[in-house]
């Protein structure tokens, strides 16, 4: 969600810089949430953090005219603290997933055996339910019916029949709870409609301060939806 020209126009007179105009721009224009760590640097690629506190000054400055420069306070926490985020994200600094196991025995069979989770994940904390076949064509026909989540017999005989059913456990999802502190520290509200209005005083036009509102809002919502 791009802004318009005269949007940008107006934003660089309101900042009186157009360097950092541009960067406000930039970081708003940012409504696509990155799946990877490489679709964030990508992102991070194209704004310029050592402008922070340029950016938080003139916005300050820029929107003076609302009591206390709350407004100018309030925009850039989200403009800067989108910047945290997807830093958080491009770091690759999480806990590890771990695969589901299942390792002894059941009632039926007499040695044994340890099967595993092709993927790592919660989702992989699956049932092979027993139904008079053997542990090999329990584990071939889950694979055949669940492409994506399958598992594998690492250790044991595969030709013993269990008389129970064979429950796979302990995984967990990765998690970047990096991610997730600066989120909170950015927030996730909208803009608020006293900080639009001073926008709109701001940028003279009422039409560009809802313009650059909506990518404002889309922009704070795809950044926490990072996960």
């Amino acid at each position: 969600m791009g802004l318009s020209k005269d949007t940008e126009f107006r934003l660089d007179h309101a900042v009186t810089d157009d360097k950092i105009g541009d960067e406000i721009a930039a970081r708003v224009e940012a409504t696509s949430t990155p799946a990877t760590a490489n679709d964030a640097q990508a992102i991070l690629a194209l704004l310029d953090s050592s402008r922070n506190d340029a950016v938080a000054e003139r916005l300050f400055v820029g929107l003076a005219g609302d009591k206390n420069g709350a407004a100018g306070k309030e925009m850039s926490k989200k403009i800067n603290g989108m910047i945290a985020v997807l830093e958080a994200k491009a770091n690759g600094d999480e806990t590890a997933a771990v695969a589901s196991q299942f390792t002894g025995q059941v009632a039926g069979m007499t040695t044994n055996v340890t099967i595993d989770a092709d993927v790592a994940g919660i989702a992989g904390d699956i049932t092979l339910v027993q139904d008079g076949s053997d542990i090999d064509a329990l584990i071939t026909a889950w694979n055949g019916a669940n492409i994506g989540n399958t598992v594998t017999l690492s250790l044991g005989d595969g030709s013993q029949i269990p008389t129970a059913n064979i429950v796979l456990a302990g995984g967990a999802d990765g998690i970047d709870t990096d991610i997730a502190t600066a989120q909170a520290e950015m927030g996730s509200e909208e803009m608020s409609e006293s900080t639009r209005n001073a926008l709109e005083h701001a940028l003279t036009d009422k039409a560009a301060a809802n313009e650059f509102k909506a990518s404002y809002d889309a922009m704070v919502a795809a950044m926490q939806a990072i996960s």
